[in-house]
């Protein structure tokens, strides 16, 4: 017979499942599970059994308890079966170590501590993967409802959480930190206390590229243990903020097979668009070549009226894209502007695949949704507009002959002023909250994702899914456009611009994303 205590209570033979009947047997088998192969006396079983008030009945309840539990535990092979015993002064359950998951996930611990003493990190990831596999939810979560609440249970928990660090430790010494990155936030947030477990998550998230929220952990529990107790964080901790502000090379770690398949390109070299189809350039006064790089802004035809704004202070939501280059190698001021005009032609094609219309936010890109007039759709067309941006440019070949770029997006709605052409040289500027709210948002977006501000959120949520996160500046990230809502933008767009496609396979995987997306 095998006993699982490392969720609901459960025994079963040859995996088929015990009835255990009532509350008095359910508690009593508990309790001499956890005190597997040791004495418990009578008298801490009525404490446990009725911590309120003890029946004047109690002895022959348990008495009678005991007689059910020895019917079940005969069932299975004799060699293994449990056997319940009187001694003084009270019960024990002689029981082979192995039939308990709580005591294997105890062997498991310990191995996984061995494994990583011994330097043998892969192992001991393995084998403490394999020990919190063990847990199907709280112990004796059954019990836990119904209000049971014993000194054994915290006890178990706190077990739990040590074992999760230990599996934490080893997989950052190996370069898993995109593998635990997930359940380090869970866990912290159900434990935002717990130093060792911020301390880690602290890492996972700098070696991720996401410094901003790294720090924004330890404010967060300085912020608490000086509120609540008055205590500044250990000095390990604080070390670690250093390190990070720092950028140490103590923090950088291997990384792993599994890492680098889930890693974001560190670079784009965007200027491969060209080889792989001709690109509308800019008309040469809009791009001069003795321009810095980072004041080339993006142009608008004053006589264009496709685009039909409407100046002044409106509601719009806008895509704001940062363009960073690697400077590093030794490329020509042609060659960046030719990277920024690909860059351009993307976007001003998706921009208008999905409504928008291309405006000035130097030194970024950025398109505006709403310009012309405002649609109850402009949000959820600027987020879909973003994916495809990110779908056409992560699909870039390299280009040696190319300087490398860094691209960040990030999508932000609210009030704003639009600038007519005539009055900022031949391009539509954008100013005001949305532009600022976007601008802080695009410093903490990772490379491949989407953020949005909670403004836009609101306004998108029944048509795409988004990554339950913190309210700005942190953002949202955006995932995917929901199945149901693939369709269903109004039917608001205009013509593709005139000139050659940019990348047109690639506009049609970014479309078939769209369509496919769950």
């Amino acid at each position: 017979m095998e006993f699982q205590i490392l969720g609901s209570l459960q025994a079963s033979v040859d995996g088929t499942a015990v009835p255990l009947g009532g509350v008095i047997k359910r508690r009593l088998l508990a309790c001499l599970l956890l005190n597997g192969n040791r004495v418990v006396a009578t008298h801490k079983l009525l404490d446990v059994l009725w911590p309120d008030e003890t029946p004047r009945t109690a002895r022959k309840m348990i008495g009678n308890a005991v007689r059910g539990l020895r019917i079940d535990l005969a069932q299975g092979d004799p060699d293994t079966r449990a056997h319940l015993l009187t001694r003084a002064p009270g019960y024990q359950l002689r029981i082979d170590p192995r039939a308990v998951d709580l005591f294997r996930f105890r062997e498991a611990v310990e191995q996984g501590r061995v494994e990583a003493g011994a330097g043998r990190h892969t192992a001991a990831a393995r084998t403490l993967r394999g020990a919190l596999g063990l847990w199907r939810g709280m112990a004796l979560a059954d019990m836990a409802e119904d209000g049971l609440s014993w000194p054994e249970l915290a006890g178990l928990e706190s077990e739990r959480l040590s074992a999760v660090e230990e599996y934490t430790e080893a997989a950052l010494a190996v370069g898993d930190h995109h593998e635990v990155l997930g359940p380090l936030q869970l866990a912290v947030a159900e434990n935002p206390l717990r130093e060792r477990l911020s301390a880690q998550l602290m890492l996972a998230l700098y070696r991720c590229g996401r410094q901003t929220e790294a720090l924004s952990v330890f404010r967060r529990i300085r912020h608490e243990l000086v509120e609540e107790y008055g205590l500044e964080p250990s000095r390990e901790l604080q070390g670690l903020e250093r390190a990070i502000l720092a950028h140490a090379d103590s923090l950088d770690g291997p990384a792993s097979p599994a890492a680098e398949r889930r890693k974001t390109p560190e670079r784009l070299r965007v200027a491969s668009l060209v080889a792989q189809q001709p690109v509308c350039r800019p008309h040469p006064s809009d791009a001069p070549s003795d321009a810095p790089a980072s004041r080339t802004v993006s142009r608008m035809d004053p006589n264009d009226r496709r685009h039909g704004a409407e100046f002044g202070r409106r509601r719009v939501s806008v895509v704001l894209l940062w363009v960073r280059h690697d400077l590093a190698n030794e490329h020509g001021a042609d060659g960046v502007l030719r990277t920024l005009a690909d860059v351009e032609a993307v976007l001003r094609q998706e921009s208008a695949r999905y409504g928008g219309v291309v405006a000035s936010a130097a030194p970024l890109f950025c398109a505006v949704f709403g310009a012309a007039h405002s649609n109850r759709d402009d949000a959820t067309r600027a987020v879909r507009a973003a994916f495809a941006l990110l779908e056409r440019l992560d699909g870039c070949r390299p280009a040696a002959d190319a300087p490398a770029v860094e691209v960040n997006v990030a999508v932000a709605t609210g009030e704003a002023l639009l600038s007519p052409p005539a009055a900022s040289g031949g391009a539509l500027t954008v100013t005001g909250g949305a532009l600022d709210r976007g601008l802080r948002l695009l410093t903490l977006a990772p490379r491949g994702q989407v953020r949005v501000c909670e403004e836009t959120r609101q306004a998108t949520e029944a048509g795409i899914t988004y990554h339950v996160g913190p309210e700005p500046p942190e953002g949202w990230e955006a995932v995917r456009v929901r199945p149901a809502a693939v369709h269903e933008l109004d039917d608001l767009r205009p013509a593709a611009p005139n000139g050659p496609d940019v990348l047109g396979a690639s506009t049609a995987r970014s479309r078939r994303r769209g369509a496919g997306s769950g």
